[in-house]
């Protein structure tokens, strides 16, 4: 029987990759979308995981179908610099509800079919604010410091039936809008010389849901950018 996975995010970019990848190395997956339904991929479902019904809708959506999940994937996540002075409470919550919130939410909504196959949970951090501060991005470091915390809080109390565990990529895939002399800084910053790739963390992803020992560990997936310290 091929494991079932549901991935957050897969209409796009990172979450795309991890889903594809998953589905070339045996998994049945689910793909959630909100806006963008991924092409290629079946059975995808589609909600808006920032609204506070948003999980366990997914959760009934993907329960009337489904009758164990093997891997819960928490990728969908909303990325904005803003400095301070731009940060009022509203653009502070739109951070926190989906990449916060969300994956805590939709993980007590699964928790019964994850018992049931003795699954785990991969959380998508980042090396910003996951494990080093970003200035600019306060809000969005938050909400990932906090997303790092909840995987370990939930690897000490769902344990011993559910891993959970966590990666936190670092450059594998630019936002559109950065210029190529910006790239080019960023990448300097990084011990391994280069940039990442998607298929980078997915792998990380697939590590960590097959390894039977591994809970609460938070993987970097960054060229060892974080031990370069603050950005």
């Amino acid at each position: 029987m091929r494991p079932v996975a549901l991935v957050t995010g897969a209409g796009v970019r990172l979450g795309n990759a991890i889903a594809r990848d998953l589905s070339r190395h045996g998994y049945t997956v689910v793909a959630h979308y909100r806006s963008h339904p991924p092409r290629g991929l079946g059975g995808a479902l589609q909600a808006d995981l920032a609204q506070p019904d948003g999980p366990a809708a997914l959760a009934a959506a993907f329960g009337r179908t489904h009758r164990r999940l093997d891997l819960l994937v928490n990728s969908a996540a909303a990325f904005d610099a803003l400095p301070l002075e731009e940060t009022d409470a509203a653009a502070f919550d739109s951070q926190m509800d989906l990449n916060a919130r969300a994956p805590l939410l939709l993980s007590r909504a699964l928790l019964p079919l994850l018992r049931r196959a003795r699954g785990s949970i991969v959380n998508v951090a980042d090396v910003g604010g996951g494990l080093v501060p970003w200035r600019g991005f306060a809000a969005y470091a938050a909400s990932k410091a906090a997303l790092v915390r909840l995987t370990e809080c939930l690897a000490l109390e769902l344990a011993p039936e559910i891993r959970v565990n966590a990666v936190a990529p670092g450059t594998v895939l630019w936002p559109e809008t950065y210029p190529e002399r910006l790239r080019r800084t960023l990448t300097a910053r990084i011990p391994l010389g280069r940039a990442g790739t998607p298929a980078d963390v997915a792998a990380a992803v697939r590590f960590l849901a097959g390894a039977p020992f591994v809970t609460g560990a938070v993987l970097p997936v960054d060229g060892g950018r974080h031990l370069s310290g603050r950005a």
